[in-house]
């Protein structure tokens, strides 16, 4: 486990949509993302020469290594979709869409909170299945090693300064109206819901409510 190393997934690279420049996708690709790769394999390097014995909840060196290591972990994977879900505008599944509809009333109503949640978020704006009670939820992460447990990331939205600043300055809420919203792409979705069985997961678990 500790010889792992994550790949830098230059496949993922989104080409420039309407509201987000080559600048902004560049810099926060190339720079931001790919240094969450390195830092993440730089741990996994320092980890096996970390004294273990010298554990300690105030400051160790194991400690500083593993609480890190979280960090770039989770900012991978939610960059990782974020990515994804930025290629392009499209359409939920006519599946996907009939849960938003029971979970959220409407598509138009789910939009409006997970717009909402992106304009308070410090972090990340994030749809995601809940695999315990079969539920579509909105969630706000005010850091990377703040996330929902146990949960199917569908949409992602990332919400620090580094994803809009180059293109908006502080202007959060044209980054959330112009730059991501009219550019969603449920392909992500679609797979992490085929991947993980969320529709026979979600029909049973409601069956058994």
């Amino acid at each position: 486990m500790e010889n792992f190393e994550v790949a830098f997934k230059t496949a993922l690279k989104p080409k420039p949509v309407p509201g987000l420049s080559q600048r902004q996708i560049d810099d926060h690709f190339d720079v931001k993302y790919k240094g969450y790769v390195t830092k993440f394999n730089e741990i996994q390097t320092k980890l096996k020469g970390a004294d273990k014995k010298k554990a300690n909840p105030n400051y160790s060196e194991v400690r500083e290594l593993m609480v890190e290591r979280l960090f770039n972990h989770n900012s991978i994977k939610l960059h990782e979709a974020y990515w994804q879900c930025l290629a392009g505008a499209g359409d939920p599944s006519q599946a996907l869409k009939k849960m938003l509809d029971e979970d959220f009333g409407s598509y138009a109503a789910w939009k409006e909170e997970f717009k909402a949640c992106g304009l308070e978020a410090r972090g990340w704006a994030i749809l995601g299945f809940d695999m315990d009670s079969g539920r579509l939820f909105n969630f706000v992460s005010d850091a990377h090693s703040i996330a929902p447990i146990n949960v199917v990331g569908l949409m992602i939205m990332d919400m620090y300064e580094h994803a809009y600043y180059i293109d908006y300055g502080a202007t959060v809420k044209r980054y959330v109206e112009e730059g991501f919203l009219p550019n969603m792409n449920w392909s992500h979705a679609a797979q992490s819901i085929e991947r993980y069985h969320v529709l026979e997961h979600r029909k049973k678990l409601l069956k058994a409510a």
